[in-house]
């Protein structure tokens, strides 16, 4: 088995909204309805002296399924350029300001530097380690951005390899400790460890154990502490996660647990700028659906995922549509099957989101419809600039926006309907 060197970093930070006593523990019936937003990122196609890696795309493919399917809304890239790495970031913190829980996931090559911690981008030109800190993303700068926004929580998890080509020269490679006040950490493996990296086209050891124990009902400290006991078994005894736990108050489940739950506290609610309301269109939810094929969807720049569904940025989405023989749907035609499943279209309004989520009638209804609970494009772009265009979440009911560069399902209605 091959192995590379990796540290895993899980950052969870408290938001100053929650500074006092009062309702720190947010209960099962609030984290249904609180807004959960992630960006994930792979990267292995690195220059040298970096080197590949095997399944760090893998691994971020990974985290991005069970992500989605725990309720985030994900933004998600590929081998990301400093400038890309830049502007993501950015369109992170934009939706973080909505309030709820943040969590980013990096999943490739870090190093560190006088002290600090850089996340690389792909085409990051590192001749010496001193480079670092002009040709990567400085971690302390991203946690201090994040600490000011105020959202009730974040959680940053870094997989960054630890093989650090210039170890020789400054010592043992790998990412310095991180342990401020508020924050969750744990690495992959202990200081100057290797951890197995899986079989090529698979997933990390530490990975895969992280995965299934997020889809238990386990607090943040559960899952980490049932990971690395298993990792250290399944690595024979070699490889031990570390965890360093600085957390003040709070708690957070990535699958809710099923019990009842304590007394509601006020949660930061997501307000969307502008919001559409659905109005009569040339089109109506009555027009046939056009789902397209797994030939048309991958040779036109989209990919078919774990649940047998089109996803694409939204140029290739309409593009699909195109040759599938229809177009993307309007905004209002999206809206008007949650509306005639009987569910409430939204602008990620707490309440609302909750109902529809509980409604067991609605939910059955959208996915006799032939959709799913994930994000949907639509044809509509925000009107306050072109990076961005309109999506429906049927879980929840909401209508936001969402990158264009991001992948999400897509869905055609017939041309002339």
């Amino acid at each position: 088995m091959k192995l590379r060197a990796i540290v895993l970093g899980v950052f969870l930070l408290l938001g100053s909204a929650f500074s006092n006593d009062k309702g720190l523990k947010i209960v099962s019936k609030e984290m249904q309805t609180e807004n959960r937003v992630a960006l994930v990122i792979g990267n292995n196609a690195y220059q040298r002296p970096l080197t590949v890696l095997n399944n760090t795309i893998n691994d971020a493919q990974a985290i991005r399924a069970i992500l989605v399917n725990r309720g985030f809304e994900v933004i998600y890239k590929e081998n990301v350029s400093h400038r890309t790495f830049d502007a993501l970031l950015e369109k992170f913190y934009r939706k973080l300001s909505y309030g709820g829980v943040g969590l980013l996931y990096f999943s490739g090559h870090g190093l560190e530097f006088d002290g600090q911690n850089y996340l690389i981008p792909t085409d990051a030109k590192i001749r010496a380690k001193s480079d670092t800190q002009y040709e990567a993303i400085a971690l302390n700068k991203i946690t201090h951005r994040i600490q000011k926004i105020g959202n009730r929580l974040n959680i940053i998890i870094l997989d960054a390899c630890r093989n650090d080509p210039f170890a020789k020269a400054y010592g043992v490679g790998g990412l310095s400790k991180a342990e401020p006040i508020g924050l969750f950490v744990s690495y992959a493996t202990g200081a100057g460890k290797v951890s197995s990296d899986g079989r090529v086209g698979g997933n990390g050891l530490f990975t895969q154990y992280l995965i299934e124990n997020m889809k238990k009902p386990l607090t943040l400290q559960q899952v980490f502490k049932k990971t690395r006991a298993s990792v250290y078994d399944a690595s024979g005894g070699t490889q031990f996660p570390a965890i360093y736990d600085q957390i003040v108050k709070g708690d957070f489940y990535f699958t809710l647990p099923q019990s009842k739950p304590t007394p509601n506290i006020v949660v930061p609610q997501y307000i969307q700028p502008q919001p559409i309301v659905v109005q009569p269109s040339t089109q109506t939810s009555t027009s046939k659906w056009i789902d397209p094929t797994e030939s048309v969807c991958k040779d036109n720049g989209g990919e078919i995922g774990e649940e047998g569904i089109c996803e694409a940025p939204w140029k290739e989405a309409k593009k699909i549509c195109s040759i599938s023989g229809g177009s993307l749907p309007s905004l209002e035609v999206l809206g008007q099957v949650v509306t005639s499943c009987r569910g409430i279209l939204n602008n990620h309004e707490s309440d609302k989101m909750k109902k529809n989520r509980n409604n067991n009638n609605y939910q059955s209804c959208y996915k006799r419809k032939g959709f799913n609970s994930n994000h949907y494009w639509s044809s509509a772009s925000y009107s306050n600039g072109n990076e961005d265009a309109w999506v429906v979440y049927f879980y929840s009911g909401y209508q936001s926006v969402s990158n264009k560069g991001n992948s999400n399902y897509v869905r055609c209605v017939r041309a002339g309907q």
